[in-house]
């Protein structure tokens, strides 16, 4: 990964007193890790051996798979909010040649489901904030008509859409 003395430089021996003159880095570079951190509010619901979805900036498009192998027992502060260290082992490299240093996001699954009706969570409403109770407003199918409130049941939610199992259909126009 790096030569860190060139020929003919001077190098010093490690003994007792001295670190000695570290003259390289040498990797594998067939057994990448991803390491990053994950905030304390989602640390809770992740666990060893959960895959994960790789998104490597230099390389947009890249399918790279991986699997969630350590997460720190401790904490640490990180600009101004609370995370803990992980480590992501690589998988599958979708046919890429990886580099070590390259910067990456993961999406850690801890539920996945294809096919489904999703509602951005904005669109959300609650009936007298009951969290149990959920409904959308639907567009309303003529001018001057008012919204209708739809009952809706909700499945999963990655923070920014929600899965929608009963109350509306793919089509309803939603009030916004």
């Amino acid at each position: 990964l790096s030569r860190n003395v060139n020929p003919g430089d001077p190098v010093v021996p490690l003994t007792t007193s001295l670190a000695g003159t570290e003259l390289m880095t040498l990797a594998n570079l067939e057994d990448l890790l991803l390491k990053g951190t994950i905030d304390e509010i989602d640390v809770g619901r992740v666990q060893i051996g959960l895959p994960a979805r790789i998104s490597i900036g230099a390389l947009p498009g890249a399918d790279v798979r991986g699997e969630l192998i350590r997460i720190a027992p401790k904490a640490k502060s990180e600009t101004g909010g609370t995370v803990f260290d992980v480590e992501i082992k690589i998988t599958d490299r979708a046919n890429q040649f990886l580099r070590a240093g390259y910067s990456a996001n993961a999406d850690i699954i801890i539920a996945e489901k294809d096919d489904v009706l999703l509602v951005p969570e904005r669109l959300l409403s609650f009936i007298d904030g009951d969290a149990a109770r959920p409904f959308v407003e639907l567009a309303p199918g003529r001018p001057g008509d008012a919204p209708r409130r739809a009952p809706i049941v909700i499945g999963l939610s990655d923070g920014l859409s929600a899965e929608i199992l009963s109350g509306i259909s793919e089509g309803d126009v939603l009030f916004a």
